[in-house]
């Protein structure tokens, strides 16, 4: 049997295209069971996340804001949900730099 590239090509872009929505559907922790009593939740809208994949640089440079306990962002609605640790003053500012850092455009808090 002779393979040929078109067919190797043909069997291996489904696999790629799978393993591409898995790591992009990987599970992530109910963000409901991150708040604990006492923290505070924002909502902030987004403008420029795209696809699946750009959510992760965003999270990782919001979570390293101090007082920041967790974010979990959504590229569909648009929309940054951060939790706060209790007692803890966060400026909005130090949240939007985050997200300036991470190469998109803070819009308004809705919470």
């Amino acid at each position: 049997m002779k393979i040929t590239f078109k067919l190797l090509l043909s069997g291996l872009a489904p696999a790629v295209i799978l393993i591409y929505l898995a790591a992009c559907a990987t599970a992530k922790p109910d963000f409901d069971k991150l708040v604990s009593e006492g923290d505070e939740v924002r909502i902030y809208e987004i403008f420029g996340m795209d696809c699946p994949g750009c959510h992760g640089g965003l999270e990782n440079l919001v979570n390293k804001v101090p007082g920041v306990k967790s974010s979990q962002a959504n590229w569909e609605k648009q929309l940054l949900r951060v939790v706060l640790y209790a007692n803890v003053e966060v400026d909005d500012e130090a949240i939007h730099e985050a997200i300036k850092r991470a190469n998109f455009t803070p819009g308004e808090r809705f919470k």
